[in-house]
């Protein structure tokens, strides 16, 4: 009987390994605090800014401007950061669609200049 070490990367048989890296990712990327920063900070300055200005631009600065901003900031950042999360998958399968045609059209285009001018424009006979 062999005895691997509690932290190893061996593993017993490959069926275990295998099924953590074919498994799809529910979500675009890790489900680390890693992946998760980006889209958490960015989302929280932009509404934190747009939910500033605006209660500046609607009540003005009084005296209850900050508790107003807070709570609409408290608001609009929970809904703001999953939306932009979970639609990161969608944007970079996008991307990759649009880059992949891009690459199609230019590799179209290139072929249609090497070809001469006579077989471009040659006419339609029977």
């Amino acid at each position: 009987m062999q005895h691997l070490p509690v932290y190893s990367d061996k593993h017993t048989s490959a069926q275990p390994a295998l099924k953590y890296r074919t498994s799809p990712p529910l979500l675009a990327g890790s489900r680390s605090l890693a992946s998760m920063l980006p889209s958490l900070l960015s989302t929280g300055v932009a509404t934190l800014l747009f939910s500033a200005l605006l209660r500046l631009l609607w009540i003005g600065f009084t005296n209850d401007f900050f508790a107003a901003w807070m709570e609409a900031w408290l608001t609009t950042w929970p809904i703001a950061f999953p939306m932009v999360y979970i639609s990161k998958r969608l944007y970079r399968s996008l991307t990759k669609v649009h880059q992949t045609r891009q690459q199609q059209s230019t590799t179209h285009h290139r072929d249609a200049k090497s070809m001469p001018s006579s077989a471009m424009h040659a006419p339609y006979s029977r």
